[in-house]
């Protein structure tokens, strides 16, 4: 109704609410919906980790893409956070939780635990699998928000 209640003012009408409302049911025109309400979050946010030496946390994610023949491929990328080095690249075809507990057992045989992995809330991170590894390990899995983007500074 407030379009065409500006509208009606605009042409020097006088035009209160309830005969607005009235010519658009009558021309029936459909009446905007107000916008709902942000919710504000129950939980307050707790402050990022931020790591202060090498092999504290690893940031973990999959990138794809598409060879010529069509077949597409997987890399799952796992990178040190705090020295941005590129811990381990695993390409295949269908990489599974299976592959990502395997990967991390390596990194860990050759460099240590880390204290927290940072991933996304993908298939392969949020599977009993890796947590399974993560809890042998005593390895925190920071999961990131959804729609939040990147925030481990490696763009």
């Amino acid at each position: 109704m407030g379009t065409l209640a500006a509208f009606g003012a605009r042409e020097g009408w006088s035009l209160g609410r309830n005969l607005a409302y009235r010519l658009y049911c009558e021309e029936g025109l459909q009446l905007r919906s107000k916008l709902p309400r942000r919710r504000k979050m129950v939980v307050t946010r707790r402050e990022r980790f931020v790591p202060r030496r090498v092999n504290q946390a690893w940031s973990m994610d999959f990138v794809s893409d598409q060879l010529v023949d069509g077949r597409r491929i997987r890399a799952l990328t796992i990178v040190d956070v705090f020295s941005r080095e590129a811990l381990a690249i695993e390409v295949g075809q269908r990489m599974r939780a299976e592959n990502v507990v395997e990967v991390c057992n390596r990194l860990v045989a050759r460099r240590g635990k880390p204290n927290r992995v940072f991933v996304d809330n993908g298939s392969e991170f949020s599977g009993r699998l890796f947590d399974l590894w993560a809890y042998h390990h005593g390895v925190r899995i920071d999961f990131s928000r959804p729609a939040a983007g990147p925030r481990w500074g490696l763009t």
